[in-house]
């Protein structure tokens, strides 16, 4: 129960960092390609290997590009 405490604090606590990263973003006037932190090798080996692949599915979701959507007329979606 503790770890799950802890895995919720972190992530509660990332998703602030991301926010803010956003909001600084936005009085900035400009768009940040890169948010989050870098994560060192010491933390990497922390993580077990189911989340290590759980990661990088997200970082291939997160960077792949994106697809367009047009709406016809008849109200189908294309892409």
């Amino acid at each position: 129960m503790v770890q799950v405490l802890s895995i919720s604090t972190g992530l509660k606590n990332y998703a602030a960092l991301i926010q803010q990263q956003i909001n600084e973003d936005k009085q900035n006037l400009r768009e940040k390609t890169v948010y989050g932190i870098q994560l060192t090798e010491e933390k990497l080996n922390d993580f077990r290997d189911e989340q290590i692949g759980q990661l990088k599915e997200l970082m291939d979701e997160t960077t792949k590009s994106k697809k367009k959507i047009s709406v016809s007329k008849d109200s189908e979606h294309k892409t």
